[in-house]
C-alpha cells in the first residue's frame, strides 16, 4: 500500500494491512512542514529462527511503531528526532516499512520455548 506524501495532512489518515500471520495498523498525520509521524501496532505471529537451537517456531508480536517520514533526504539540524525514515519519489510504501520492521524483529535475540526450559 502506498501513499503519496503531499496526502497526508493534519487529520490522520488510518491504514492497515496484513503480511502472512500479521497485521499492521495505525495512522499517519504530518507532524511538522517536513515530517509525517507514523503510529501503528503491528500484531500476530511471525516463524523465527531461535538463535540457540536454530529450530523454526512461531513468535508472537505485539509491536508499537512510532517514528517519523521524510521526503528525500532529512536535513533539517534544528530537529533532535532520532526516528526518522526518508521515503523515496514522495511516496510513502507501507509494505516497505512492515518488511523493514520485520527484518528489525528478526534481528533480535530470539529463543525457543524448548530452549527457554533449559
Amino acid at each position: 500500500m502506498k501513499i503519496g506524501f503531499n496526502k497526508v495532512g493534519s487529520t490522520a489518515i488510518p491504514f492497515e494491512i496484513s503480511k502472512e500471520n500479521l497485521k499492521f495498523s495505525g495512522m499517519l498525520f504530518k507532524y511538522s512542514r517536513s515530517l509525517i509521524q507514523l503510529e501503528a501496532k503491528i500484531t500476530g505471529e511471525l516463524l523465527i529462527a531461535c538463535d540457540l537451537c536454530a529450530e523454526d517456531s512461531m513468535s508472537p508480536i505485539n509491536e508499537d511503531v512510532k517514528f517519523y517520514l521524510s521526503d528525500g533526504i532529512y536535513t533539517d539540524a534544528d530537529t533532535h528526532e532520532c526516528d526518522i525514515v526518508e521515503v523515496e519519489n514522495s511516496m510513502i510504501d507501507l509494505d516497505d516499512i512492515l518488511e523493514s520492521e520485520i527484518e528489525l524483529y528478526k534481528s533480535s535475540y530470539f529463543s525457543c520455548e524448548k530452549c527457554q526450559n533449559k
